[in-house]
C-alpha cells in the first residue's frame, strides 16, 4: 500500500489512513448539518405553537470548528487502528431547553429548571419531564404542560409555607400545654391500599417513651392520629390481660 509523508507530524500515512481522516471530517460535517437543520425545525415548531424564545425556551445551539490533538480511527478488529493528530473538523454544541420552574424546599423558593431532554417524533414531542410518561404530545400541549409546571411550582411554595406555619403553630401550642413532652414534626407512614405513603405529623413524646401523634390541618388545628403507652408495651401477656380486666370492673 502506497504511503505518503505527513510533513507536519513527520509520520507516514497510508492512503487508507488518509481516506479515513477525510471520511471522519466529512461525516462530522454531515452530522453538524443534520443537527443544524433539526434544531431549526424544532425551534420553528415551538414558535408556531406559541412558545416565546427567552420566555418558554432558549436555544444555545451552534456549530463550531475544533482541532483535536489526537483522534483514534480505524478498528482493532480490522487491524487498521491508528492515531490521527491535529485534525480540524466541524462540531456542534448547545441545544434547545424549555424554561420551567420548580420549588426548592431547602431554599424555600421557586428556582429555574431547564428541560433539555425532549425529542421530536414527526409532528409531536416526547418530554417525560413534563408529562411523567413517554406519551407523544403536540407542541401546543407541551406548552400547556410547561405553563402548568411553572404554576405548580408557585403553588407548591405557597402550600409548603402554609403547612410549615400550621405545624409551627401546632407545635408551639402543644409545647405550651405539655412542657414535659418533646414535641416535633416527623415523617410518618399511612397505608394507601397496598401501598404506603409518607405523611408529615407531629409527635409529642414523654420521658417514659409514651407518645401521641397528631395530624395537622392547614389552619393549625390538630387531632390525634395514634398513641402508644410505654407501660403497656412493657407488660407481658398476663399483666396485659389483668390490666384490661381491671379496666372493666
Amino acid at each position: 500500500m502506497e504511503k505518503q509523508l505527513d510533513l507536519f507530524e513527520g509520520v507516514i500515512l497510508t492512503q487508507e489512513q488518509e481516506q479515513m481522516i477525510k471520511d471522519f471530517i466529512a461525516n462530522k460535517e454531515k452530522n453538524a448539518t443534520r443537527a443544524f437543520e433539526e434544531n431549526r425545525l424544532v425551534q420553528k415548531m415551538l414558535v408556531d405553537a406559541g412558545f416565546k424564545q427567552g420566555v418558554d425556551f432558549k436555544n444555545t445551539f451552534e456549530t463550531v470548528v475544533v482541532t483535536a490533538d489526537e483522534i483514534e480511527l480505524g478498528s482493532y478488529y480490522q487491524d487498521n487502528q491508528f492515531t490521527a493528530k491535529n485534525i480540524t473538523y466541524v462540531n456542534t454544541k448547545g441545544d434547545i431547553s424549555l424554561l420551567s420552574k420548580r420549588y426548592d424546599r431547602e431554599e424555600d423558593k421557586v428556582v429555574d429548571r431547564n428541560i433539555s431532554y425532549f425529542h421530536r417524533e414527526g409532528n409531536k414531542f416526547e418530554c417525560s419531564s413534563l408529562t411523567g410518561n413517554y406519551r407523544k404530545i403536540k407542541p401546543t400541549t407541551m406548552l400547556t404542560k410547561l405553563q402548568e409546571q411553572r404554576e405548580q411550582a408557585e403553588a407548591n411554595m405557597i402550600g409548603n409555607r402554609q403547612t410549615n406555619r400550621a405545624f409551627a403553630n401546632a407545635i408551639e401550642d402543644l409545647k405550651e400545654k405539655f412542657p414535659m413532652a418533646e414535641v416535633r414534626a416527623f415523617d410518618d407512614y399511612d397505608s394507601y391500599g397496598r401501598r404506603y405513603r409518607t405523611i408529615k405529623r407531629i409527635k409529642a413524646e414523654f420521658a417514659n417513651g409514651s407518645y401521641v401523634t397528631f395530624n395537622v390541618g392547614l389552619d393549625g388545628t390538630y387531632r390525634m392520629a395514634d398513641r402508644k403507652d410505654a407501660e403497656i408495651r412493657r407488660m407481658d401477656m398476663m399483666q396485659t390481660l389483668e390490666f384490661f380486666a381491671n379496666q372493666n370492673k
